[in-house]
């Protein structure tokens, strides 16, 4: 048996999916390019407040901001990546929304998808690994909740952004079973309305006297009539 996924009306319980998917794609956006400006801003700092951030690590400052150096750049490089994958799926899915154009959900809601899977992952590994290294159970609690508020709330935008999508595939699929309907509507008036479909040199023979005539419109209808039918 065959379950549907749950599919919300609302999102937030205040406004519709429509204006709940734009929220989300704005918002997906906008962090987007903090992200992205945050990570060049590293990138332009240079190595210049690594031994700040490791001065009791190391008896060394300048192996300590190496170190931190490769970390921060690799780290900036990649939230940069990143950043601007998801710059340009949201402006899909915000141009998808206003021309009402499904296919341009679709990269959003893999995003989300595969978003969903990682954190998933990455959740438990962490929690196994802070229950080996003997975390308290104090401290394993509070992340454990917050990393599931996390995974709550990406799975509920992706919720609406699909609810949406579906909805405007139901709209779409009204619209072509009308045209459909239209054309098949226009066919039947214009059949009846068609010349006869027997032109005068391949007319058929005529019928008895008791059967309906051939349909052919400048020809006799039956023998010995001498003038056609008004």
């Amino acid at each position: 048996m065959v379950t549907e996924m749950w599919e919300p009306t609302k999102c937030c319980c205040c406004c519709d999916v429509r204006s709940g998917s734009i929220v989300i794609g704005v918002f997906i956006l906008v962090s987007g390019f903090f992200v992205l400006l945050a990570g060049a801003q590293i990138l332009a700092g240079g190595k210049s407040d690594g031994p700040i951030s490791c001065w009791n690590w190391y008896e060394d400052l300048s192996e300590c901001e190496n170190k931190f150096w490769k970390v921060g750049k690799t780290s900036s490089i990649t939230s940069i990546v990143v950043a601007c994958c998801y710059i340009k799926i949201s402006s899909f899915l915000l141009y998808g929304i206003h021309k009402k154009k499904t296919a341009f959900f679709i990269p959003m809601m893999v995003a989300h998808v595969i978003k969903i899977t990682f954190m998933i992952l990455g959740s438990v590994v962490l929690i196994i690994l802070m229950i080996y290294e003997g975390v308290p159970s104090a401290a394993i609690f509070p992340i454990t909740v917050g990393i599931g508020l996390a995974i709550f709330l990406k799975t509920y935008c992706l919720l609406v952004i699909r609810a949406y999508y579906y909805q405007l595939k139901r709209e779409k699929g009204l619209i072509h079973t009308a045209l459909i309907e239209s054309h098949i509507d226009t066919a039947l008036i214009e059949s009846h309305t068609e010349s006869p479909p027997y032109p005068v040199s391949e007319c058929p023979p005529y019928p008895d006297s008791e059967g309906l005539p051939y349909p052919c419109s400048d020809v006799r209808l039956y023998p010995g009539q001498k003038e056609f039918p008004k």
